[in-house]
């Protein structure tokens, strides 16, 4: 049910793009940083607070062109329980945006996290634990990250599991279980081939750019959503994503 309230949200705003949101705390604004490091001083609570702010300034810039957002749950919970309280108020407040709100959190269990986070629509989770990985409530979305972009990644990910790479056989077997499939920085030949294996399965990619993405769709424009990392850091936000929009009518249009 999860993913198809995200397809509808796709196809009210006419692009299957998503913001990405979990900065590197040193690549803020430095004006951000003065404030909240005047306020608290040089300190956890300074950061987590100085997130909390950029946070919701992205969503405010991006609400009303993208219909969802990504969180990078890494970024926020450097903080500890401060990051995670930041965490779950920006996923309140993409809900209050109107936003559909995915939880990168990369754990073994989604249930848990979403237990932690109940505003959430749906958790990223690693599959190599085992399906059970992937349980969740109905209503809510389990995205498979089955191939992650980290440098040492294709040491494992990409292992010949009789027939194909064990990233494929692990996204095969997390969509058979319902799961959706996600993949970080994928080539196109990695999303050609993946779409070609799962044809219904729904595709998170993050970090993937517009033309290899495009193989992941159908000739509506649905089946997947796409991450824009660069939004977050960008002097004009809502100008970033307007852009990010227009790129990616070149090479996918959503009706």
């Amino acid at each position: 049910m999860s993913i198809n309230t995200l397809q509808e949200a796709i196809r009210r705003k006419k692009t299957p793009v998503a913001l990405a949101l979990g900065p590197e705390a040193d690549r803020l604004p430095p004006r951000i940083l003065k404030n909240f490091t005047e306020m608290y001083g040089e300190s956890v609570m300074a950061t987590a607070e100085a997130l909390r702010y950029h946070g919701c300034q992205m969503l405010d810039a991006a609400a009303e062109k993208l219909p969802a957002v990504v969180l990078r749950a890494g970024a926020y919970l450097r903080c500890g329980a401060m990051g995670m309280d930041v965490l779950a108020n920006l996923v309140s407040a993409a809900k209050a945006r109107g936003m559909y709100a995915i939880v990168d959190c990369r754990g073994a269990d989604a249930a848990g996290w979403l237990a932690a986070l109940p505003q959430a629509d749906g958790v990223t989770v690693l599959p190599y634990t085992g399906a059970d990985a992937a349980e969740a409530p109905e209503d809510k979305a389990v995205f498979a990250l089955t191939l992650t972009g980290n440098a040492s990644a294709p040491d494992i990910q990409r292992l010949i599991a009789g027939d194909r790479q064990l990233y494929v056989a692990a996204a095969d077997q997390m969509a058979r279980r319902g799961a959706a499939v996600a993949l970080e920085r994928a080539y196109a030949l990695d999303v050609k081939d993946l779409r070609k294996r799962l044809e219904s399965a729904f595709l998170l990619l993050l970090d993937t750019d517009a033309q290899a993405a495009s193989y992941a769709f159908d000739d509506y424009g649905h089946g997947a959503l796409v991450t824009d990392g660069t939004i977050q850091y960008a002097a004009d936000p809502a100008d970033a994503a307007a852009q990010a929009v227009s790129e990616m009518k070149k090479w996918v249009t959503v009706v």
